[in-house]
């Protein structure tokens, strides 16, 4: 069988798996803004994300069947499975092993942290395609001759640019491999001259490659357009009811602040105690133990080790992302809530580690002489497949996610039950799943949601300043109310959130 087929195979194979257990409907929080900024081509929370709106866009375009919801979902899915056909073809070519690279390939992708991902509208399944193809396109470059530059390193430039302006996990994890290569395939190695630090390629070629960076950013071009169409805004409401804009900026400053990260990103990262560092550390040797389980975390140490022995080169890139990645979860300040979902680039090294592993387990394996080693070989193979499969298996309840129509259910009823008019003011998590029934499904276009967040105006006195003259109704839970001495009439409750009312 080629290479390619059994690639393929793998990508149609996660393809169909991720299909299966993706959210079916919309979901809250981020992922809910997601899906809504997709459809109306809005702009979401900093840093915009320009390329998987537009991505995500077009697939609501292509799919013909869901609601657009589970097909701004689907990107997800679609760039996991891509990721991995990509990351299945690198590893056999790396390890010279079909069959240590399948087994790799099936622990990466059913790891709860790329499963989560491929299976909700988030940004990090399209950021381990992005980490994924660099990988693939600088392997494809260095084996042609290093006198030119290849069409394979062109696309590399433009690939890190658009990983450059999409995450900045890509920027600490990518950008300075794309960088170390570039010094790699550069003269000074055999000179020893700084003047021969870049390599020695025409003004033509240099030319291309720098073209190629720029176009990378093209993307950013979605969020400038986007403001100059329907802003400036006043600040208020994320740009509604004209277009949504997280941030409202009012200024071209407060745009481009948005696009750096603005106030989301400031205050994120911060020097950690002895105590916090040592948490940090416990989370990550649990989340690896959680992601591979015993065989993955024992047979990625050992292949670990194979590979620094055999490929120094490919061992050391490995594990600057492996630290790197450690490092940023480190200076993670408290107020980052998610940290576990930033290890996500992790998994890419260990994964490749699991390869060299089950590589050296079945290749080197020195069977006695009263075993047949002809049946043994296989007896091997197949129960290291076994392993990995129940493995496999075990991770499909923390991942599947095809029963979640809590949220759909939950802003359905809410919607339901509030006076024609009303105001339903509540937090982020509630609010942008909200948004989504009302402005992207058009129910009930006669509600007002209004999203504060906790540093925002108090509940009560944002409700009589902006409210006096409509019914207004809250989303979240009762002590939020009652913290500013007032008593709540629960409408409904429910284990997500509750609807209530003040009472006077």
């Amino acid at each position: 069988m080629k290479r390619w087929i059994l690639s393929v195979a793998v990508f149609v194979a996660f393809l169909a798996l991720y299909t299966y257990t993706a959210a079916p409907s919309v979901l809250s929080g981020d992922s809910a803004e997601f899906q809504m900024a997709a459809v109306l081509l809005g702009v979401p929370h900093p840093t915009t994300y320009p390329l998987y709106i537009l991505l995500a866009k077009l697939n609501t375009l292509m799919l013909p069947f869901g609601d657009l919801a589970w097909r701004v979902t689907m990107l997800s899915a679609i760039a996991a499975a891509a990721a991995l056909g990509l990351f299945h073809a690198l590893l056999q070519r790396l390890s010279g092993s079909r069959l240590a690279a399948l087994l790799a390939t099936l622990f990466l992708g059913c790891s709860p942290g790329l499963w989560n991902a491929a299976t909700v509208a988030e940004v990090y399944a399209l950021l381990v395609l992005l980490l994924v193809s660099l990988a693939c396109l600088l392997y494809l470059d260095q084996r042609r001759s290093k006198a030119r530059a290849s069409r394979y390193l062109y696309l590399a430039s433009f690939v890190t640019a658009l990983g450059f302006s999409y995450h900045g996990l890509f920027v600490i994890c990518g950008v300075p491999l794309f960088v170390a290569y570039l010094l790699w395939r550069s003269p000074v190695w055999r000179t020893a001259k700084l003047s021969d630090l870049l390599p020695d390629w025409s003004f033509e070629e240099w030319s291309r490659l720098v073209l190629s960076f720029a176009l990378g950013f093209l993307p950013l071009l979605y969020p400038i357009v986007q403001y100059a169409l329907y802003g400036p805004f006043n600040g208020w409401d994320y740009g509604l009811p004209t277009h949504y804009f997280w941030g409202s900026p009012q200024s071209w400053g407060e745009l481009f602040d948005l696009l750096g990260g603005g106030v989301v990103r400031r205050g994120i990262f911060r020097i950690p105690s002895a105590g916090e560092a040592g948490e940090t550390l416990r989370m990550l040797s649990e989340r690896m133990w959680f992601e591979f389980g015993p065989l993955g975390v024992w047979v990625g140490l050992g292949g670990a080790l194979a590979l620094f022995q055999r490929q120094k080169l490919l061992f050391a890139g490995s594990l600057w992302v492996f630290l790197i990645t450690a490092l940023y979860l480190f200076l993670l300040g408290p107020a980052v809530a998610d940290a576990p979902v930033f290890t996500l680039p992790m998994l890419l090294p260990w994964s490749l580690w699991i390869t060299f592993g089950m590589a050296a387990i079945i290749k080197g394996l020195r069977f006695p002489r009263r075993f047949k080693v002809r049946y043994a070989r296989p007896a091997l193979v197949l129960v290291l497949f076994a392993l990995t499969l129940i493995w496999c298996q075990s991770r499909y309840p923390y991942s599947n996610k095809n029963w979640l129509w809590l949220f759909r259910d939950f802003a359905e009823t809410t919607l339901a039950q509030v006076e024609p008019n009303a105001v339903i003011m509540t937090h982020w998590e509630q609010g942008m799943l909200l948004q989504y029934l009302h402005l992207v499904e058009k129910q009930r276009p006669d509600v007002w949601i209004d999203v504060n967040e906790p540093g925002d105006d108090p509940w009560m006195e944002r409700a009589q300043r902006r409210y006096a003259d409509r019914p207004v109704y809250f989303v979240g839970r009762t002590t939020t109310l009652e913290a500013e001495g007032y008593q709540a009439e629960i409408i409904f409750a429910a284990d997500y959130a509750d609807l209530f009312r003040a009472v006077p």
